[in-house]
């Protein structure tokens, strides 16, 4: 009787142990938005942040289930983005200990106002793109995003380039 009880309570507390390590961060993706930075400054690709309310938003749900689970999507993407996931549910239960602080202030700081938001970050943290949920599966999506990626590139060139202007335009306006 006392064994079955003790293996019942170390089944109980290995099961709760389990449930507490447990996230709603999909396989392939971080919640922590540091390492997403770093890795992508590391590896030289963007960040795909995908903004989430995965226990109440319907389609952040779908894009989970169509898009961000399968195996296409994420050897589609892995080459070119980091990916973050930053959820915001009801049950903060589903968060990391770090995503729970961190993530209110993600929202805030990319002015998300609707779910699913997905934004192409440079390493910089700087957004270069947004998107969302979009109909027709991962090979579509990743389609969809290497072209994202296409543009961001040529954004980030001109923002070189305007940042080389306005250095020429402080400079001129020191020497008055």
């Amino acid at each position: 009787m006392k064994q079955s009880i003790l293996g019942g309570v170390a089944a109980l507390l290995l099961a709760s142990s389990n449930t507490v390590a447990a996230t709603s961060t999909p396989k392939g993706f971080t919640d922590d938005f540091d390492a997403a930075i770093k890795s992508a400054k590391e590896s030289n690709r963007l960040v795909y942040a995908c903004f989430s309310g995965s226990d109440w938003c319907g389609w952040c749900q779908r894009l989970d289930k169509e898009v961000l689970s399968k195996q296409a999507f994420l050897d589609g993407v892995s080459g070119d983005f980091v990916l973050l996931y930053v959820d915001t549910p009801n049950n903060t239960e589903l968060l990391g200990e770090k995503a729970k602080t961190q993530n209110p202030k993600l929202v805030e700081k990319y002015e998300i106002r609707g779910f699913p938001t997905a934004l192409i970050l440079d390493a910089d943290g700087k957004t270069v793109a947004q998107t969302g949920y979009r109909r027709g599966g991962a090979a579509k999506y990743v389609k969809h995003l290497k072209a994202l990626k296409k543009n961001a590139a040529e954004i980030q060139r001109l923002r070189s380039e305007i940042d080389k202007l306005e250095a020429q335009l402080q400079k001129l306006e020191n020497e008055e």
